[in-house]
C-alpha cells in the first residue's frame, strides 16, 4: 500500500470479542461524538495448543486435552484463555465409531482490562476423526473489569495442523458478537506516517546500499505507538526495487499497515 491516509478514530459500543479485522458497523451515528449503536461481526483466529490427557477425569468422557489459546483481537487487545476439552465416544450418546465434544467453560483474560466468560455447548455426533476439530456454539455469560455484564454468542472452530512432543498445535477461529453495557470499543487502527517511496544512489560497483528512513504511527486513542518495518531502516538494500512493509498495533490490537518502495540505482 503505497498511499497512507490519516483516518479518524471511531469508538464503537458493543464490539466483538474476537475480531481479526474491524467489523462492519450496523447502525448510523447517533451524535457528533461518532458513537454508533452497533454490534461487530467477529472473524478472528487464535493460536491453539492442545496437550492430550492432561486434565482430570469427568463422567461420560473417554478422552481429554488441556487447550490454551492466545493472540491479538482488534477492539480488545492481547487475549489468553485455557480450557479442558473432553470427548464422549460411542454409546449411549453417539453411534459406534463416532462421538462428540462435551461442553466446557472458557475464561478469557484481556491484558490490563478484565475477563470475558464463555460457555461452549456440546457438539453434535461426528466421525471420530472429526471430533477434535468440530464446530461448536458458545454463549458469553459475563465478565469482570470493564467487561462486567458482557453478553453475546457465536461459534468456534479449531484446526490442529501440526503435532510436536508437547502436543498438537493450530488455530481456533471465533465468530460472533459481544455486548457490554456502557462500554465503547476502539476498532480503528493507527495511522502510519512517512511511508513514502524513496530513491537512493549507490557507488558504481555496489550490489547493496545502506538505506535509512523514518516511519511513525499515531493512534487517536493511544497516541504514538511502535512501528515495525521490514526491511528495517539502516539495512543494506540490494540494487533495484525493494518493497518495505510496515505495521503498527495499538493497545486494542488494531493493526495499521503501509508499504512503500525503495529504489536503489548505481551512480553513472
Amino acid at each position: 500500500m503505497l498511499e497512507v491516509r490519516r483516518t479518524r478514530k471511531v469508538l464503537v459500543p458493543a464490539a466483538a470479542i474476537f475480531a481479526g479485522v474491524a467489523g462492519a458497523l450496523a447502525g448510523p451515528a447517533t451524535s457528533d461524538t461518532e458513537r454508533v449503536a452497533a454490534a461487530l461481526t467477529m472473524n478472528a483466529s487464535l493460536r491453539l495448543s492442545s496437550q492430550l490427557g492432561a486434565c482430570p477425569p469427568v463422567a461420560g468422557a473417554e478422552d481429554c486435552a488441556v487447550r490454551t489459546i492466545e493472540g491479538p483481537f482488534p477492539g480488545l487487545g492481547q487475549v489468553t484463555g485455557r480450557y479442558e476439552f473432553y470427548v464422549d465416544l460411542g454409546a449411549p450418546t453417539c453411534d459406534e465409531g463416532s462421538g462428540r465434544a462435551l461442553g466446557y467453560p472458557i475464561q478469557f483474560t484481556v491484558a490490563n482490562k478484565g475477563e470475558i466468560h464463555v460457555v461452549v455447548a456440546a457438539g453434535q455426533c461426528v466421525g471420530a476423526e472429526s471430533i477434535r476439530t468440530q464446530t461448536q456454539t458458545f454463549t458469553v455469560t459475563g465478565g469482570t473489569g470493564i467487561y462486567a455484564g458482557a453478553t453475546g454468542s457465536g461459534t468456534l472452530e479449531p484446526t490442529l495442523r501440526t503435532e510436536t512432543p508437547t502436543g498438537r498445535h493450530g488455530r481456533e477461529s471465533w465468530k460472533g458478537t459481544l455486548t457490554v453495557p456502557g462500554l465503547d470499543f476502539d476498532i480503528t487502527p493507527p495511522t502510519l506516517i512517512g511511508a513514502i517511496a524513496k530513491h537512493v544512489r549507490a557507488p558504481r560497483t555496489a550490489t547493496h546500499v545502506r538505506v535509512t528512513y523514518a516511519v511513525t504511527a499515531k493512534d487517536e486513542v493511544d497516541g504514538t505507538v511502535p512501528t515495525t518495518c521490514r526491511p528495517k531502516s539502516g539495512s543494506r538494500f540490494r540494487i533495484g526495487r525493494t518493497v518495505v512493509a510496515c505495521t503498527a498495533v495499538d493497545k486494542s490490537a488494531n493493526t495499521g499497515t503501509a508499504r512503500f518502495t525503495v529504489t536503489a540505482v548505481r551512480r553513472r
